[in-house]
């Protein structure tokens, strides 16, 4: 009956972890030169906002499975996703 009082033992980390961490934080920088073209050379004629709308919208479902499963690698990463997929479209509307 006290077993859901009982502090979750932290698993240890393996080497994966510690890879998959890696590309959780360094993956989204991978969007960045996107975001500059559009903001410094104020073209974004060939970027597409179907596409990075679409993108936007999926990192919110993911984001929404990372919350409700508690995954914070997923958490972080599409967190992160969202925060430079929404300035990229941001930046499409004003540059088109």
């Amino acid at each position: 009956m006290l077993h859901h009082l009982r502090k979750k033992r932290q698993k240890q980390k393996e080497p994966f972890d510690y890879i998959l961490y890696f590309f959780v934080f360094t993956t989204p920088l991978f969007e960045i030169p996107q975001a500059l073209q559009i903001y410094v050379q104020h073209d974004a004629h060939n970027v597409s906002l179907v596409t990075w709308t679409y993108f936007l919208l999926a990192n919110v479902a993911w984001l929404v499975y990372g919350f409700r499963q508690h995954l914070k690698p997923l958490i972080i990463t599409y967190s992160l996703y969202m925060v430079i997929e929404f300035i990229i479209v941001v930046g499409i509307f004003m540059n088109s």
